[in-house]
């Protein structure tokens, strides 16, 4: 009995030698292609990841909104197949990937927009560039100096440099000015906005466009760049030719090195469909 197992064994080896075809499953490819990392960009992409699932009924993807750190942490992990960020990998990650032994490439797949938030009773409409900085810096401490009611001003933000979207924000708006003190640093954007959409108060916070279609209780504020520009709504057609200001490039990052052809599928996909692929 012993005999013949050998005998087997050895007939398997002196196979695979010669270059007998045997079936390998791809690495990934038998389980959900697995999406991680800025939250600012990741609602679209779980349009997108659906939209792909139905054209494509075997592919399952599964899309997470954490951060672009978190999204880096998760592919060097192999926790992710595709890491999402809204800002360049820096030098610190390009090693950690480089020291896994990563070979590292990305795409540009669209641009994402950072909405500014209210409460739905709050009778202010639009803000500027200058308003926005002046409230989350501090400056600003009552609505009734942006035209609204005499109600004291409560800002929520996500931690920097934690949210890639909430340091496009504090660039751009800000001007890397420090946050004021009635600035609260939340966990998440879904948070900012939900208390937004049930506070008692009038809260102001960032976040993410709603996808067209849905909603989320709270109100969203046009924005103009400057006190004499048109004030624009981050809807799809305003994202997309860059009229809304607050806007941002996000980019995908996978491991070239990957047997998974579900990936690049992905990828072309999205970037064809945010206008990254032109």
């Amino acid at each position: 009995m012993i005999r013949r197992l050998f005998l087997v064994f050895m007939g398997a080896n002196f196979l695979l030698g010669i270059g007998v075809a045997v079936p390998v499953a791809q690495e990934g490819s038998t389980g959900a292609l697995r999406v991680q990392g800025a939250a600012v960009a990741a609602d679209q992409v779980q349009k997108w990841a659906t939209e792909f699932g139905k054209a494509n009924p075997k592919v399952s993807v599964v899309v997470t909104g954490s951060s672009a750190g978190k999204g880096f942490q998760a592919l060097f992990s192999k926790e992710a197949d595709i890491a999402l960020a809204s800002r360049v990998i820096n030098e610190s990650e390009q090693k950690t990937a480089s020291d896994k032994g990563l070979k590292l490439s990305d795409k540009l797949i669209g641009y994402a927009g950072v909405a500014v938030y209210t409460s739905p009773r709050n009778p202010v409409n639009e803000l500027s560039f200058d308003q926005l900085k002046k409230m989350f810096t501090g400056k600003f401490t009552n609505w009734k100096e942006v035209g609204g009611p005499d109600e004291p001003i409560r800002c929520f933000s996500r931690r920097i440099p934690e949210s890639s979207g909430a340091v496009f924000f504090w660039e751009k708006v800000l001007g890397k000015e420090a946050f004021g003190p009635n600035v609260v640093m939340a966990d998440s954007f879904s948070t900012i906005i939900k208390t937004c959409a049930t506070a008692k108060d009038l809260p102001i916070g960032i976040g993410p466009p709603p996808l067209t279609g849905s909603g989320s209780g709270a109100k969203i504020l046009a924005i103009k760049e400057t006190d004499t520009s048109q004030a624009v709504r981050p809807d799809d057609e305003n994202l997309k030719n860059g009229s809304y200001p607050i806007i941002l490039p996000f980019h995908m990052y996978w491991n070239l090195q990957s047997t998974d052809p579900r990936i690049i599928e992905f990828v072309d996909y999205c970037a064809k469909q945010g206008g990254g692929g032109k």
